[in-house]
């Protein structure tokens, strides 16, 4: 429409302040206040069908491009999400997003902190060798033993890349830490270079799997569910699925890939534990574990010792994910720092801390918040999200669209050029180097010389509900609920 012509400047809502019109340039910049509109008054609105008025102040909003009016300066966030999700659902979609739950828990690490050695008990300097070395199943036959605590958490083929997971198993082989297969399968590239060091994941999915895999395997981990989806089975939507992952899963190309929120031959304690004997067998003796999201906690652990598992992974609420429904990612499970104490005293209770290592993961980010999770009871770490930063991830959340600018969880191959597959394979390594030894500097400040050392005597917390939770030191030195 010819600028003259145009009701923009006459509409009594339009904020007029040197801008272009809205037929010629798009919605306005400025704060939009609804005090009537002429919209359904223009030539153009009925030529091209439009309904709706206000369309200086819409935009297209999220993934879904949805057509509505802008966030207004001071309004919720959280409100406004709501709202998107909504008109979501209203077209017959489930809403979905990637990492971890946005939502922050009352209680997090950084209400944790640890208690310095001073004279009854001496700090060690820097030049004082601290053990940083882990084993993973020590009572397996063939146990797993790695450099550090810290563990490349379960990423699968399709979630992220060729290029990201051939980051992740050079990286652990070079450093001599472990890393999980997740549930997309193994790439030939990660059996030549990096079995040694390979947790595969046994999947409700089994996408890829075979004896082969398993019996190449360093150890392997039974997968009944993860923090961004406990209880519910995973999906990989069909944008993510490229010829080569569709080979590698065993599925074809064009569909979604979904999981099943449980294993259909493991139903109960005897068939778990003739699953867990069946693996053990076909791996000739590497351990075998198993990884839950943190529910029944006392329950479930209870039924994993009894079973025979010689590792169990517990993972938290605000876990990581490539494509998670968010109405499960952000309203199930909960947070690792109050599920890790429990699985630690359920497991020192019947007798087997010395026999079945404890894997925490869920959300965690520096090598404070790892060297906390050792001290309240973890043998080692899981790192997810932390991991891909490492790689060169900037957070865009836009995993699950195949999008990803940096090349780490798309398969497009002009996106994929954005990937250094050399640099990033470094910058994972001197990530988990500096970690390693970050969580070694922990150690030596409450006067330990191995890793394996830390313990719940090492660390307080600042809030009396938090420090009674976890059972560990308050302020005042006490512990509430135990000390009287």
């Amino acid at each position: 429409m010819p600028e003259g012509e145009c009701l923009c400047p006459k509409c009594p809502s339009y904020p007029f302040h040197g801008e272009s019109l809205y037929c010629l340039r798009g919605n306005s910049q400025s704060e939009v206040h609804e005090r009537g509109c002429l919209c359904a008054s223009c030539p153009v609105y009925y030529e091209k069908k439009l309904e709706g008025l206000y369309f200086c102040n819409k935009d297209l909003i999220g993934d879904e491009r949805i057509f509505m009016r802008r966030r207004r300066r001071g309004e919720d966030h959280r409100d406004y999400e709501k709202i998107i999700q909504i008109k979501i659902m209203a077209k017959g979609k489930k809403v979905i997003g990637s990492m971890g739950s946005q939502k922050k828990p009352p209680y997090t690490f950084d209400d944790i902190n640890f208690i310095p050695a001073q004279v009854h008990r001496i700090p060690l300097n820097e030049d004082e060798k601290v053990n940083t070395k882990v084993t993973i199943g020590p009572e397996a036959e063939k146990p797993l033993k790695v450099n550090s605590p810290i563990i490349i958490s379960g990423m699968s083929y399709g979630a992220i890349s060729e290029k990201a997971k051939k980051a992740i198993a050079t990286a652990a082989k070079r450093l001599g830490v472990a890393y999980n297969s997740g549930e997309g399968g193994v790439l030939e590239y990660e059996l030549e270079v990096a079995s040694s060091q390979l947790i595969l994941q046994y999947s409700t999915g089994r996408f890829g799997l075979n004896k082969h895999i398993i019996e190449k395997a360093a150890a392997i981990e039974i997968r009944f569910g993860q923090g961004a989806y406990p209880g519910k089975g995973s999906y990989l939507p069909p944008e993510k699925i490229s010829s080569d992952v569709a080979r590698i899963r065993g599925i074809r190309r064009g569909e979604g890939a979904y999981s099943p929120a449980h294993h259909s031959d493991i139903k109960n304690a005897e068939e778990l534990e003739e699953k867990i004997e069946w693996l053990r067998k076909v791996s000739s003796g590497a351990p075998i574990g198993a990884k839950i999201g943190c529910g029944h906690i006392e329950d479930d652990i209870r039924l994993l010792l009894d079973s025979g598992v010689d590792f169990i992974s517990i993972d938290g609420f605000g876990g990581g994910t490539s494509t998670a429904f968010t109405h499960i990612r952000d309203n199930v499970g909960l947070p690792l720092i109050s599920a890790l104490p429990r699985a630690d005293r359920i497991i020192k209770k019947a007798g087997k801390r010395d026999e079945v290592s404890l894997i925490a993961g869920g959300g965690l980010r520096t090598s404070a918040d790892m060297a906390k999770c050792l001290a309240l009871g973890a043998d080692a770490i899981y790192i997810g999200t932390a991991a891909l930063i490492a790689l060169n991830c900037e957070q865009h959340r836009l995993c699950h669209t195949g999008m990803c600018p940096t090349g780490i969880t798309t398969h497009d191959p002009h996106l994929l050029k954005h990937f250094n597959l050399e640099k990033a394979t470094k910058r994972l390594e001197n990530f988990i180097k500096v970690a390693t030894g970050e969580i070694a500097d922990f150690a030596r400040v409450t006067g330990k010389d191995d890793i394996r050392l830390l313990d719940d005597s090492d660390i307080f917390s600042f809030k009396r509900e938090l420090a009674e939770l976890a059972g560990i030191k308050w302020l005042d030195g006490s512990i509430p609920g135990r000390d009287s």
